[in-house]
């Protein structure tokens, strides 16, 4: 059986996200090319090293733009609890 470890989970599932816009190129040619993304601050710095490189080559393989922000965990809910119910989100 495999050692399924937090970043090999997080790489998995960021592999899963780019096969989709892969599959379903509707999506890439939306009208919409930058999202905003708000990102749990990894409990090691290669966490943080790791999704900037993974935003970097999804990036440069649908030449959209991700305005991302890393954050600790409680400012992060805290910051989605704000946005939910100033209904900043949707």
């Amino acid at each position: 059986m495999a050692n399924l470890t937090r970043r090999s989970v997080l790489r998995t599932s960021f592999a899963l996200g780019a096969v989709g816009a892969f599959a379903r190129p509707y999506v890439a040619k939306a009208a919409v090319t930058t999202a905003t993304v708000w990102w749990t601050q990894g409990y090691a710095q290669e966490e943080d090293i790791s999704f900037k490189e993974i935003v970097a080559e999804y990036e440069k393989a649908t030449g959209n733009t991700l305005d991302y922000s890393i954050v600790p965990y409680a400012p992060l809910r805290q910051k989605i609890v704000s946005a939910v119910t100033s209904k900043a989100v949707c």
